[in-house]
């Protein structure tokens, strides 16, 4: 078996009641069923405290007043952790933020931009990110697994990571390369020739829109996050419909002066975090979605559909932080690229609706 992690993996270690949006708040954890099981035997002391606080017909852990998992206490620590040990937390629990993709003979690990602490790893790191990979003796088969389309997405993958973390090109047209990667590999794919891939032509170049053109596709691109997904969390919602007044509001050269400042406001001031600057943002938050996503195109042959929504979530990041800087009056700090970061993140990743929505959106076409 061969496992891969990016090389900031070992850097994670929760933050626990330090954290400043805790994975314990409003989200339904679903339990795994030998902890389940598990939770049925238990015998000990705590026992009937244990039996409240969870919802054994729909086998999740129920939520308080607040809202929030009934285990978390008002010091932010998890009670059943504190009586039961780390050995009684369900898998959710024990192994959020890590995420693994499955594939036959690999296992890809990452960890989910959705926790904030991840979030300020990753939006601290200005190095390009590099991939370990490590190897046991452990062997599997997966029933009708096309390796042969794998081991395309893998150089297709290797190729855009490339692409996408060359800083002798600017980010604008690394973009329009990954999603000319994208659409050339599909298009080979779909004529039965997907060996021929890195055979990109003019066709699958993404069409370069005109100011008024490329004003249109970002309203229509933010407009998606509100009419085209669901939408996890009610003040999620208050940010999506701000943002689109702070930027659409004025009319179009109001924004397309708001952009130029922006922009300019990040060079100058070499962004939120130290030497983090917007071409480095762009690049990390690609290479993350890319990384996680593209060879999922193996169950579903979507390449192109992966790329697109991949390159997508970077260009809405893009327009929330504009926003935010906006409402700021014209500045940003860290926090508000990591409070973003991880909200967005959860609002995508953390819907199988919304993981599946994305892909099949129309994120470059006027």
């Amino acid at each position: 078996m061969i496992y891969t992690y990016p090389d900031y993996y070992k850097q994670f270690s929760c933050i626990a009641d330090k954290c400043p949006d805790t994975c314990c708040g409003k989200w339904q954890i679903v339990i795994d069923d030998d902890s389940l099981e598990k939770y049925e035997d238990y015998n000990g002391e705590y026992r009937d405290e244990l039996r409240r606080k969870v919802n054994w017909k729909e086998g999740v852990f129920r939520h308080g007043r607040s809202g929030k998992c009934a285990f978390l206490r008002d010091d932010m620590l998890c009670d059943l952790y504190i009586h039961m040990g780390k050995e009684s937390l369900c898998t959710t629990c024990r192994e959020y933020p890590r995420h693994t993709e499955e594939f036959e003979n690999v296992r890809e690990i990452s960890l989910s931009l959705s926790c904030p602490e991840v979030a300020r790893i990753l939006m601290n790191i200005t190095d390009k990110v590099t991939f370990v990979t490590e190897e046991d003796d452990e062997d599997e088969v997966f029933d009708d697994f096309d390796y042969f389309l794998y081991s395309n997405l893998e150089d297709i993958r290797e190729e855009i990571l490339n692409v996408i973390q060359d800083r002798s090109v600017d980010i604008r047209s690394r973009i329009e390369r990954v999603i000319q990667i994208g659409a050339s590999a599909q298009r080979h794919y779909d004529e039965g020739d997907l060996v021929m891939w890195n055979e990109c032509e003019e066709r699958d170049k993404p069409e370069i829109h005109g100011e008024h053109e490329e004003h249109i596709l970002l309203q229509k691109q933010a407009m998606f996050l509100i009419e085209e997904l669901e939408l996890l969390y009610d003040d999620w919602e208050d940010v999506l419909i701000e943002s689109q007044e702070l930027l659409f509001g004025q009319g179009e050269e109001a924004f397309a002066g708001n952009r130029k400042r922006f922009d300019a406001w990040w060079r100058n001031h070499g962004g939120c975090a130290p030497h983090m600057t917007l071409d480095i943002f762009l690049e990390q938050i690609i290479v993350y979605f890319i990384s996680i996503y593209l060879l999922g195109a193996v169950y579903d042959d979507n390449i192109s559909g992966k790329v697109n929504a991949c390159v997508g979530h970077a260009v809405e990041l893009y327009m929330l932080l504009m926003a935010r800087w906006l409402r700021n009056g014209e500045t940003l700090s860290v926090d508000d690229l990591i409070e973003l970061s991880y909200r967005y993140s959860r609002e995508i990743e953390h819907s199988d609706e919304n993981l599946e929505q994305v892909e099949v959106l129309d994120w470059f076409g006027l």
